[in-house]
């Protein structure tokens, strides 16, 4: 080691511990300065506080317990008034429970009624006879008629509903504050079960005009009735009724049962309530009927007529504003607290809907029973003022002693532990220093050892841990560096393989003027699954193909490459486009193992003639220009994807090409284009773009095209590969025509043969039932509303 090594680590040495010292100095200052200024300062607070406090506690006595008596109150009326709730929700429960076993009478006498109207052939005829005088007072059952039916029909009408008899009896007489239960038909017979035999001694009942029977009917279902006086003086009385049907379901009568009202006991069954409260009931009108509500008396007579409202009181009709109000909100809110008078007294109203029946239930309880408890506490909080001034005025003198003698003992024992304190904090301080440094020098294996068991302790083992993790980081990253830039040149080489496939797309055939072509791939990735390829198979016939494989990157790369090929392969060996179709389906479905697919429009151009014969496996519909219209989707068959399915057959269209026409491929890539806004591009901008370019300028289609495209999706990633190809039929002149005529010879009589053939085949609908495997025979074909001129042909 050299002599200025060794003046360098002295030289470190002595500047942490100047450092160390400087620290410790620094803590124990603070530390003992901070303890002095805060027991110094609690001192002078809690002093003065505490003789404040001594000097004002009459004035804050009397305020506290006002407010304690304020917020007692309030939160014992809240109680008082929270449990007379409770109370008037559990009531209106129990009479909830009450009304739905009445509910399920009448349907029980109604499903019974329907069960002998269905199986007739069940119940044998029951008769039941008319009221007689002798059977007052029992309960019987009873047969009434209106007055438009006799008692023959009434008793023919009515024959096998007297098996309800034992239902009806035991309804009437189990049924708490049941009066009756009857059936009436349609036919205006009527049976009941009524203990007063003297009521129907005239023995008509016109059912049929009662308002409980007229509600039943026009609700279909069950209807609650309002409230009547029963026309023996029984007391107020309700009725639930229920329609029944016929097989063919026309409406064959109503069954009912009575429930009485004369007192509110006799309704409810509810236990006993607290002393000072009362409970009654407000119907849907706003009628009241409460605990003591007795007959009413009635200007017209219930003879024949009963069910006309015979009310005790109604309460949104009383000319005293408050309780008119609470009509209004029991009617409307349905559940709350009202504070109201009563005959002279403040009473509280609690009060809570019933469930089954359309009428609200409350519980009235005086305010002065509700204020008992509020006045008791009270009392018990001016006797607990009393004892907590005492208990502070002594607590005071204590506390000012002990304040100084904790104030004293602190200082003395901070100065003494401070010391130790900035010794202890400050040697790990110093040594995790060291350590850093020596890392951020580079030396990624320095280990930081720190026993101090506290926040200094971890972080020593983070800065550890974090250098370890560091130098794996760097080395996984190198690694990682150098496998991302092989992929990257094997992609980029692919990226090149790839483009060479495609043919050339600038001036492709620069020594025919008969057509012009331009097309373009773009990838969404390095590589892609689009291909377009155009060639000629003959001197007279252009070959043209679009296509798209399912999937991106390499795997669909690979595909595409098998399926151009295929492809190609079939059109240079002689086949038409539908031929070449089929017979690459085939090739590509028997070693698809990774379930890829490739949509494909293929087209043959013949030259001479301007014939277009073309077919499409799943292919986007191609645009079609016409020299005296503007682009429109070309008119084509449906066909199946290749390697989707083995055995399709795939049928053509052709259509006839004149000078200046234009057709354009793409693949759905451009219509999907998404933008910022998740928006497509869609059919109906790409038919907008490329009507914009002349016929004249062909060649600006396709910069023009993408311009729009890229235009539209702004910032937004390109998720699919973009390819497009057009083609531009620009005719032969006399010379042109003889040459291809010459050229072609026998070809072109050969292919015009296959082209015929395949279209008179094609036109022929298949025979149901063929298992060739042709999608077309399963599916319909697009329609397109488009003109059909200039020979173009649908099959």
């Amino acid at each position: 080691m050299t002599g200025r090594d060794i003046r360098k680590r002295f030289n470190l040495a002595a500047y942490a511990v100047r450092l160390r010292r400087g620290i410790e100095a620094k803590v124990f200052r603070l530390a003992l300065r901070i303890t002095l200024i805060a027991v110094l300062a609690t001192a002078i607070i809690s002093v003065s506080g505490l003789f404040l406090l001594r000097a004002s506690m009459s004035r804050i006595s009397t305020d506290l317990a006002g407010q304690m008596s304020e917020e007692s109150r309030k939160s014992l009326e809240e109680q008082a008034l929270d449990e007379l709730s409770q109370e008037a929700r559990a009531k209106a429960s129990l009479l909830d429970e009450h009304i739905y076993l009445i509910d399920y009478f009448a349907y029980m006498l109604v499903d019974e009624s329907e069960r002998i109207l269905r199986y007739p052939e069940v119940y044998s005829p029951f008769p039941v006879e008319p009221p007689e005088s002798s059977n007052d007072g029992k309960l019987v059952m009873q047969l009434l008629h209106d007055d438009r039916t006799s008692i023959e029909e009434a008793r023919r009408d009515s024959a096998r509903f007297g098996n309800l008899g034992s239902i009806m009896l035991a309804i009437a007489q189990n049924g708490p504050d049941v009066l009756s239960a009857y059936v009436s038909l349609e036919s205006g017979a009527t049976i009941i079960a009524d203990s007063d035999s003297g009521l129907h001694a005239s023995g008509t009942l016109n059912a049929k005009q009662r308002p409980w029977y007229q509600a039943a009917v026009e609700a279909g279902d069950l209807s609650w009735s309002e409230i009547y006086e029963d026309t023996a003086g029984r007391g107020f009385v309700i009725t639930c009724s229920v329609p029944f049907y016929a097989k063919d379901g026309s409406l064959d009568g109503v069954g009912a049962v009575d429930l009485k009202l004369s007192r509110f006991s006799d309704i409810s069954g509810i236990a006993e309530l607290t002393e000072n409260t009362s409970i009654f009931l407000l119907n849907s009108q706003g009628v009241l009927i409460d605990e003591d509500s007795e007959v009413g008396s009635s200007d017209t007579p219930l003879d024949g007529e009963a069910g006309k409202a015979a009310k005790p009181g109604n309460l949104a009709e009383s000319s005293d504003s408050k309780l008119r109000e609470l009509a209004e909100a029991m009617m409307d809110d349905k559940q709350g607290v009202r504070q109201v008078a009563l005959d002279g007294e403040d009473v509280y109203v609690a009060f809570a809907p019933l469930e089954n029946l359309d009428w609200n239930l409350a519980v009235v309880q005086s305010v002065e029973k509700v204020m008992e408890p509020i006045r008791l506490g009270e009392r018990s909080i001016d006797t607990m003022q009393t004892q907590a001034h005492h208990a502070i005025t002594q607590a005071i003198s204590v506390m000012v002693a002990a304040l100084v003698a904790a104030a004293f003992t602190i200082i003395v024992l901070v100065a003494l532990l401070s010391r130790r304190f900035a010794h202890a904090l400050t040697a790990p301080i110093t040594l995790l220093r060291q350590r850093v440094s020596e890392i951020a020098s580079g030396n990624l294996d320095t280990v930081i050892a720190i026993d101090t068991s506290d926040e200094i302790e971890d972080l020593g083992a983070s800065v550890s841990s974090m250098s370890r993790e560091l130098k794996e980081h760097i080395r996984n990253l190198n690694k990682v560096t150098a496998e991302r830039e092989r992929i990257g040149a094997e992609l980029s080489i692919a990226t090149r393989i790839q483009n060479a496939m495609l043919p050339q797309a600038s001036s492709p055939f620069p020594e025919r003027h008969e057509f012009r072509l331009v097309a373009s791939m773009q990838a969404a990735k390095e590589v892609g699954g689009d291909f377009y390829d155009f060639f000629l198979i003959d001197d007279d016939t252009l070959a043209v193909i679009m296509a798209d494989v399912s999937g991106k990157g390499v795997p669909a790369a690979l595909f595409m490459a098998i399926s151009k090929t295929v492809i190609k392969h079939n059109a240079m060996g002689g086949m038409s486009p539908g031929e070449a179709l089929s017979s690459a389906n085939k090739l590509l479905c028997e070693s698809n193992s990774a379930s890829m697919f490739v949509t494909v429009f293929i087209g043959y151009l013949t030259i001479s003639t301007g014939r277009f014969r073309y077919a499409n496996a799943g292919h986007t519909p191609p645009l079609i220009r016409r020299s005296d219209a503007g682009f429109e989707l070309l008119p084509m068959l449906p066909g199946m994807v290749l390697a989707g399915l083995e055995g399709i057959r795939y049928r053509e269209s052709a259509t006839s090409l004149s000078q200046g026409d234009e057709i354009v491929l793409y693949t759905d890539g451009v219509t999907e284009m998404a933008n910022e806004k998740n928006e497509l591009y869609g059919e109906e901008r790409l038919i907008q773009a490329v009507s914009n370019v002349p016929q004249s300028q062909f060649e600006r289609l396709l910069p023009e095209l993408k311009s729009q495209v890229f235009g539209f999706a702004g910032s937004a990633e390109q998720t699919d590969d973009l390819t497009v190809l057009a083609l531009q039929f620009m005719a032969c002149d006399a010379s042109c025509a003889e040459d291809a005529r010459r050229l072609g010879g026998r070809k072109q009589t050969d292919m015009t043969s296959v082209m015929t053939s395949s279209t008179t085949s094609s036109t022929t609908p298949p025979v149901h039932g063929e298992s060739n495997g042709d999608l077309n025979s399963m599916r319909p074909a697009r329609r397109i509303n488009t003109p059909t001129n200039q020979g173009a042909i649908h099959e």
